[in-house]
């Protein structure tokens, strides 16, 4: 009973059970499949001082048992009797898990037993409803035990997100070793289990052995193969519920994170009252609202026939509508499915006003979700009462999700021209996502960009925020964490003063030229204020963020804050955050050195990102392949790389794509060309990415020159550019001079040792690699990383090497 998992969480319903079982008072607990009652009722069982009898089924058999060796079996009614009467004369507690699933002679006793004596019950069993639905008669039995006032009835309900993060952890570190998790992966975890104690523990596993227990997430819900034993677990949670119920909970699900006084509006109290005894519509992470399991989810989908039951639909959307009418503000997903789902209204009805509000909403909220093409349809539906710009602007937004770029530069050109500040925003966000997508160049788009003045000629402020949009795309990576920061904010959200999104960009830029003092001293009084914790305003974020990243500091605390808000973009499904955020922690996973995490990270979008993006989703790819050994994907994420223009880019990306080269130049063993490369690329990385100078000085190591010049250059390089890696860069260098020269065999693998060895007896590369059943290029990789690791040059030969002057040629 209650044993495996450990019990973790469960403070208050713990500490209520004690106290009226103290007052010899019997207690219920009450909790659907896999909410962890029978631990729960365990763990209060074990901290009775008082004598406990327990009652079993065990192969058909119910027995009580008192002591490790005191069990007896109970064959009929006076058996059950005396039983009953012995706790009650012992002043002791009858504990029974699963009463519900008791045969009928056993239950029916146990109730009349207990209903003539003043004996104390500890009892776990499943909802009412549950009990119901699966036998009538077994209810008929039990209503009286359940429905008597004197017995305290307790509900076990979801983990809350605390005690998700305890359970979370204390299996990671029991079972695999690892540390506590980050914030955004026990929000994922509370979200993908909705609370449930047994399947936090079946999605530690699966995250243990899909290699995810650093990633944002440790499953994906839609996209993930469901293991056997978890699909198991979530249908059992979905037992209870019939047809009906489970096309409500589906609906429930597409609303996303619902608030909390909707629900009641949205599902029949008689189906809600279920959902909540299952623990199947339970709190959100996001405080005041309510959500399903997108794991149930699926589940639910991909049970249930294809029917769309429109009507259903239709009703659900215009009790959302009536809401937004009564002055309710609806989440973008409630618009979304009221836009969809509504149909057609009157032109003089109550709902025609709230459905015509929500229509052009609904059609940015679609054209930056994760399924674009569903936006058509409303465009067209808005369009065909007259031009508008929210319904052109997410036309366009469309077409750039569609890689239908040609079409959105055309349909730029009648975008109607804004008139409100909130429309100028809308526009200028537009206009950037066009230009960035065509990746034409950043003077030309600049160019483009200053012409907007003409909508607001008189408007400083408008001036400014033009200037600052300018600014953004000359910034050294062009478009990639840039371009969501000049997106519009919600309409009714105030922008940052101008002088405190000057200085970001002033910080971003000063970063990206090596400055880090000069960052740091523009972003200290916003971080004093306003920490990664509680900024609110994305532009700022990203732009704080990026200068971070630049300066290769606070990386934890930017990893941190950009998996939280990757998160919450992910569930509202904006894409266009998750394709910038997503960037951004996979350039902070691979600062650091967690390629798998990275690679993860750079697979969440669910569309492909415009061309100015994805050049660097292949650049940080082909990164982390090579840190992976893949070298057949590193070098075709390499050619999209050397086909992409990099005009956009304001000279940076060629930078970072000679890195990646020289390193994948090393990986291929191919060393005179690393160092080539490498020599090549560090003037440029002074000028346009000094954040790159620690790689390129790392592929000049490794390919074999002399550890001296290396550590001159770095010296030199760290005298110039204040950052953080390069430091360490140099400090790693100045410790490896204090190092014995003369390594022992120990620091080489088992694999590196069998081809050195054979290396030292004059054996040729395609001997060793005949004798070792590997490719010649294999040989040549092992015996460069063995050189290095021995503190050779690339043109010293083993075969030269005295056997007795170095360590490696001993056994």
């Amino acid at each position: 009973m209650g044993a495996g998992r450990p019990l973790v969480g469960r403070t208050r319903e713990k500490l209520i059970a004690a106290e009226a079982l103290r007052a010899k008072r019997s207690v219920l607990l009450t909790g659907p499949a896999r909410s962890g009652r029978s631990r729960l009722l365990a763990a209060i069982a074990e901290a009775q001082p008082r004598p406990t009898y327990i009652v079993e089924t065990r192969a058909g058999v119910v027995t009580v048992r008192s002591g490790v060796s005191d069990r007896r079996a109970l064959v009929g009614v006076d058996d059950v009797a005396d039983a009953v009467a012995e706790v009650a004369a012992r002043r002791g507690i009858l504990v029974v898990d699963d009463i519900d699933l008791l045969p009928d002679a056993a239950a029916a006793a146990l109730v009349d037993a207990l209903a003539a004596s003043d004996a104390v019950l500890l009892a776990a069993l499943a909802p009412r409803h549950e009990v119901a639905r699966r036998s009538v008669h077994r209810w008929e039995l039990l209503r009286p035990l359940v429905e008597d006032a004197d017995r305290l009835s307790i509900a076990v309900g979801p983990l809350t997100l605390p005690e998700t993060a305890a359970l979370g952890n204390a299996l990671r570190e029991s079972r695999h070793g690892v540390g506590p998790a980050d914030d955004a992966w026990t929000m994922a975890l509370h979200h993908v289990s909705a609370g449930s104690p047994a399947l936090v523990d079946e999605l530690v596993e699966v995250a243990a052995v899909r290699g995810r227990m650093h990633a944002v997430c440790p499953i994906e819900p839609f996209a993930d193969l469901l293991p056997g034993g978890l699909v198991e677990s979530l249908t059992r949670m979905l037992a209870p519920l019939d047809a009906r119920d489970r096309r409500l909970l589906a609906i429930v699900f597409e609303l996303g994170a619902i608030p909390l006084r909707h629900v009641g509006s949205v599902v029949p109290s008689d189906v809600l009252a279920r959902f909540h005894d299952g623990n199947l519509v339970v709190a959100a992470v996001e405080a005041g609202s309510a959500a399903v399991s997108p794991l149930l989810a699926r589940v639910v989908q991909e049970s249930a026939p294809r029917e769309e039951h429109p009507e259903e639909r239709r009703d659900i959307a215009h009790r959302l509508l009536d809401l937004l009418r009564r002055g309710d503000v609806l989440t973008p997903a409630e618009e979304v499915f009221c836009a969809r789902h509504a149909g057609l209204v009157e032109t003089t009805g109550p709902l025609a006003d709230p459905l015509a509000a929500v229509l052009p909403r609904a059609a940015l909220t679609l054209a930056r979700s994760g399924v674009p093409r569903d936006s058509l349809a409303i465009i067209a539906r808005i369009l065909d009462g007259g031009p508008d710009l929210r319904a052109t602007a997410a036309l366009v937004l469309t077409r750039i999700a569609l890689e239908d770029y040609t079409e959105a530069e055309l349909l730029l050109r009648t975008l109607p021209k804004p008139v409100t500040a909130a429309e100028r925003e809308l526009a200028l966000h537009v206009y950037v996502r066009a230009l960035s997508a065509t990746c034409a160049g950043s003077e030309a788009a600049g160019d483009r960009l200053r012409a907007l003045v003409s909508w607001a000629p008189d408007d400083d402020d408008w001036r400014i925020r033009l200037d600052h949009a300018v600014a953004m795309l000359s910034l050294p990576n062009g478009a990639s964490f840039a371009e969501r920061a000049l997106g519009p904010q919600p309409v009714d959200a105030a922008r940052p003063d101008a002088a405190v999104v000057d200085s970001a960009l002033q910080a971003a830029l000063a970063a990206s030229r090596g400055d880090a003092a000069r960052a740091r001293a523009l972003l200290r009084g916003r971080q004093a204020t306003h920490g990664w914790e509680v900024e609110t305003d994305l532009t700022l974020f990203l732009l704080h963020a990026y200068a971070m990243v630049m300066i290769g500091e606070d990386v934890v605390a930017v990893e941190s804050a950009t998996r939280r808000r990757l998160l919450s973009a992910r569930w509202g499904d904006r894409q266009d955050e998750v394709a910038v955020l997503a960037l951004l922690d996979a350039s902070v996973q691979l600062l650091r050195m967690r390629p798998d995490v990275a690679f993860t990270s750079l697979q969440i979008p669910r569309i492909a990102p415009p061309e100015s993006l994805r050049i660097w989703y292949d650049a940080m790819g082909a990164v982390a392949f090579i840190a992976r050994g893949d070298l057949v994907h590193a070098a075709e994420a390499l050619e999209r790389v050397d086909a992409t223009s990099t005009g956009w880019s304001r000279g940076s990306f060629p930078v970072l794509r000679e890195t990646v080269c020289a390193r994948f130049e090393v990986a291929n063993g191919r060393l005179d060309a690393a160092a080539a490369r490498a020599h090549r690329a560090i003037p440029l990385a002074e000028r346009r990415m000094p954040i790159l100078l620690p790689s390129l000085l790392s592929v000049l190591a490794d390919a074999g020159v002399p550890l001296a010049l290396v550590r001159e250059r770095a010296v030199s390089l760290a005298e110039r550019f204040d950052l953080a890696p390069l430091r360490t860069f140099v400090d790693g260098m100045r410790v490896a001079a204090r190092v014995d020269p003369e390594p022992s065999l120990d620091v080489l693998t088992s694999r590196e040792r069998e081809v050195v060895d054979l290396a030292v007896t004059g054996a040729s590369n395609a001997q060793i690699a005949r004798r070792l059943g590997l490719s010649v290029r294999t040989v040549e990789s092992h015996l460069h990383h063995a050189r290095t690791r021995l503190g050779m040059s690339r043109h010293e030969r083993f075969g030269q090497v005295d056997r007795a002057s170095r360590p490696l040629a001993r056994r």
